[in-house]
């Protein structure tokens, strides 16, 4: 259910128009049901539950529908309920640039390379047909363990930029951090339980190396001082 006025652009390109008069949502001119923001969400949480932990697939998810998922599940509180149902995230388009050459494909968007690979038509703009095309695009690809990134990455990385402005660590290292799922809010604990001992044992496990530990311990050696 949106909460402001559908442009005439987005409709002749999606179909859905609104009637706030009679809270009403139509999909070429025929009524359909839909559902405020909070409900959708808890309902999709809820269809997590039922799995075991699932990783979320998506088409250029980290640059597009994982920041506007991410910004409404913060607004509606929702967000660590969402991240303890899930494991990660893969995004096909990287899985896509790796396996595919630009020039035999020609593009990276999700219908032409269905187009391609597959040999089939759909409309991107239908969620239903969308979802079903990734499904078995995701057939053709490979993929492991390794491809897998934390649901809010970019809001890690963020965290670490009142490190990354000191140069004690460059942005690089804050994504692999990130990819870790730690925050600076992980490390700064670990520091104030046993200083750098604390950051060693928790950046070891993730293979970080001496040189980042002591770079970091020394960020907050400085701003206890």
């Amino acid at each position: 259910m949106p909460r402001k006025v559908i442009t005439t652009t987005a409709s002749s390109i999606t179909g859905l128009s609104f009637d706030f008069n009679t809270n009403q949502m139509y999909h070429h001119g025929s009524p359909v049901s839909s559902k405020d923001l909070h409900t959708v969400l808890l309902d999709f949480i809820e269809f997590l539950k039922k799995k075991k932990k699932p990783v979320l697939f998506g088409h250029n998810i980290a640059a597009y529908d994982i920041p506007i998922l991410l910004r409404n599940l913060q607004e509606t509180h929702l967000l660590p309920e969402f991240l303890n149902q899930i494991t990660g995230c893969i995004d096909t388009l990287k899985l896509c640039k790796r396996k595919f050459n630009k020039n035999d494909i020609g593009n990276f968007k999700q219908q032409n390379l269905v187009a391609k690979i597959l040999g089939e038509e759909y409309d991107a703009h239908d969620a239903s047909a969308d979802v079903k095309s990734l499904y078995s695009l995701i057939g053709h690809l490979e993929y492991s363990e390794k491809d897998i990134f934390p649901f809010n990455q970019m809001a890690l990385v963020e965290s670490f930029t009142p490190i990354i402005k000191t140069s004690c660590i460059t942005k690089p290292v804050a994504k692999r951090l990130a990819i870790c799922g730690l925050s600076k809010r992980h490390l700064e604990l670990a520091f104030s339980r046993d200083g750098e001992n604390g950051l060693k044992f928790v950046l070891s496990e993730h293979g970080f190396n001496a040189r980042t530990v002591k770079a970091i311990s020394h960020f907050f050696s400085c701003k206890e001082e």
